[in-house]
């Protein structure tokens, strides 16, 4: 199991670092084109709407399935309060004191803070690492954690946060409005009236195949933030980030699943998707919603080297 987390992670580095080199290593003319932008609102409104549409035709709606999302809803609810709760206790220590206090933060990185503590990367790397340890019998628990858990809560719960903490202060109604309007959200719904008419089998392979092509762009998207970073002082808000998420949340979960009569496996894989680093959906809305980009790419960067110490330990604490 532990080998196959390196196998895992070893072409998803890699797309990440081709990012990297492309935004160092290209002449300027040519960088020009490397628009991180308008990669990311492409990847807003048509790459992860599309890529949800292709994912939910092989989901099946079926039998205790349905407790993984009431899983990832909690995890994303437990971490939004530690998230908060650690806010209001450095305040309360550091008030007044502008480099620790965290209610002088600007509201982009309190509105990134809170996703990069929360939203979880249960897609692009939570898919094959789920797969590859709970086997095609348990793979529906993962798909289920985050079509119906992730997706609605980065897209959704996502989205109003990355509103109202956006640069431009957005009213709660306008923030309402454009989770309502969110098109990840409603190629959800079209996937769910979908279900009971399958597609023609050439179509729904077409969007299958498209849903794991944007694996790639994302990766390369975060390694072109990650060069564009001027300098690595986020780093301590990035740390308690990653502690709330790759420790605290998925450790809870895990013992609280315990307690509940479900397959060891399906519990395996549910701690699993809890743990996972944060998902690069909280970089493509810092893109669209201009929130601090420096603390999301130090926190997914950080994030993915992180996880490979703490998913092994989940491995040996539930793998048994």
């Amino acid at each position: 199991m532990l080998t196959t987390l390196f196998q895992v992670y070893l072409p998803l580095l890699g797309w990440t670092l081709l990012g990297f080199v492309l935004q160092r290593g290209l002449p300027p003319p040519w960088r020009h084109w490397l628009n991180p932008q308008a990669l990311g609102r492409f990847m807003f409104w048509v790459g992860v709407p599309l890529g949800t549409l292709g994912f939910m035709q092989t989901a099946d709606l079926s039998g205790q399935l349905w407790a993984a999302p009431l899983v990832c809803w909690l995890a994303t609810g437990l971490g939004y309060a530690l998230a908060s709760a650690w806010l209001q206790w450095q305040h309360h220590t550091w008030q007044g004191k502008k480099e620790w206090d965290p209610w002088l933060w600007s509201r982009a990185r309190r509105g990134s803070f809170y996703l990069t503590a929360t939203l979880g990367n249960t897609g692009y790397l939570g898919y094959p690492i789920c797969l590859a340890v709970g086997g095609s019998a348990y793979f529906g628990w993962a798909l289920f954690y985050d079509l119906l858990g992730t997706l609605l809560t980065a897209y959704g719960l996502g989205v109003w946060v990355a509103s109202r903490y956006s640069a431009s202060f957005t009213p709660p109604w306008q923030a309402t409005l454009r989770v309502l309007s969110s098109p990840t959200l409603w190629s959800f719904f079209v996937g769910l009236a979908m279900a009971r008419h399958p597609l023609p089998e050439w179509l729904a392979q077409g969007l299958t195949a498209f849903a794991w092509s944007t694996i790639p762009l994302s990766l390369i998207l975060l390694g072109i933030r990650l060069a564009q970073v001027p300098h690595w002082g986020s780093l301590r808000p990035a740390a308690v980030a990653l502690f709330i998420k790759l420790v605290a949340v998925p450790l809870l979960v895990g013992l609280g699943l315990a307690l509940t009569p479900y397959p060891p496996l399906a519990k395996l894989v549910l701690v699993l998707q809890t743990g996972m680093p944060p998902a690069v959906a909280t970089l493509v809305l810092a893109e669209e919603y201009d929130l601090d980009r420096e603390l999301t790419a130090t926190t997914l960067a950080v994030g993915y080297v992180a996880a490979l110490l703490t998913l092994p330990c989940w491995l040996l604490l539930w793998g048994s």
